[in-house]
């Protein structure tokens, strides 16, 4: 709409027209992030190289600076309310199909601290059980996808001291539950309504939401909200930055959990971040 109004060719562009389209959505109130997205895409259809300009890039130091990214949350929820009605509904035999899936869901959300677009993709062929944990491989491109780097493995550790929070078991239990159900559906999250095929990520982040409402958490927090309050807890902790970033899927190098995700919790190292968060396991303990 804007190159129409102006009268010119929108994949023909120049630094003065880019910086008067940039500076319009910046008095409309558009954030730094919104900022750098558009100018991204406007590089990918323009036929001139506008990503080494100067000019614009003095624009984006100087929005940086009066409009700078801030996280979404200044602190985060606090994981024992979950964990405990999660805990509640046991044994797991016992437990309707409703039940039991709320239940791996949000075991899978805190115990991975990964996004529900991830947890959406698990697929029963990509679950392998061993002796000690059980392991899910995602070959599909996710978010935190890039050239390099290994895709996710999720290590859930079988609980023997806590099967009440065992992750794994959870997971097992659900796929017995769910076999002859799921007829030719391969995904391992599937309805609990017929006809029993897989769910997205936004119902995903439905059940989540519904289920730490329940447990008396903010409603200002989103699904995606388990991310932060699992790696939060995990550095509490004292689990180490890096395996923080490894289960959540952050590069080595990524500031990601320390401008945006470790926020402190409202209300000691382990080499295992599931134990940790779903455990509360300590270095003390």
């Amino acid at each position: 709409m804007f190159s129409v109004a102006k009268e010119r060719d929108p994949f023909v562009v120049d630094a003065s027209s880019v910086l008067d389209f940039l500076s319009q959505k910046f008095k409309d109130g558009a954030a730094y992030g919104t900022l750098n997205t558009t100018r991204s895409a406007i590089s990918l259809i323009s036929a001139v190289d506008i990503t080494t300009d100067p000019n614009i890039a003095r624009f984006f130091k100087g929005i940086f600076k009066l409009r700078p990214i801030k996280p979404k949350y200044d602190s985060t929820w606090d994981t024992e309310p979950v964990l405990t009605r999660a805990a509640n509904l046991f044994p797991l035999n016992k437990l309707s199909l409703r039940q039991l899936t709320e239940k791996l869901v949000i075991l899978l959300a805190l115990g991975t601290a990964h996004r529900v677009q991830t947890l959406s993709l698990i697929a029963i062929e990509n679950i392998s059980r061993y002796k000690n944990n059980v392991q899910i491989k995602i070959p599909n491109i996710i978010k935190t996808s890039r050239p390099g780097a290994s895709q996710p493995l999720l290590v859930l550790p079988l609980f023997t001291d806590k099967p009440e929070l065992c992750v794994a078991n959870t997971l097992l239990e659900y796929i017995k539950k769910t076999e002859e159900l799921r007829v030719n559906e391969k995904r391992l999250l599937i309805s609990f309504r017929k006809p029993h095929k897989a769910v997205s990520s936004q119902t995903l982040s439905r059940w989540i939401k519904k289920f730490l409402s329940e447990c008396g958490v903010d409603e200002k927090f989103t699904a995606h909200s388990t991310r932060h309050a699992s790696t939060s807890k995990a550095a509490e902790a004292g689990v180490s930055l890096d395996l923080i970033r490894k289960t959540a899927g952050w590069s080595e190098k990524s500031q990601v959990f320390a401008k945006f995700y470790n926020r402190p919790i409202n209300s000691q190292n382990n080499n295992n971040f599931a134990e940790v968060v779903l455990l509360n396991r300590t270095k003390d303990k």
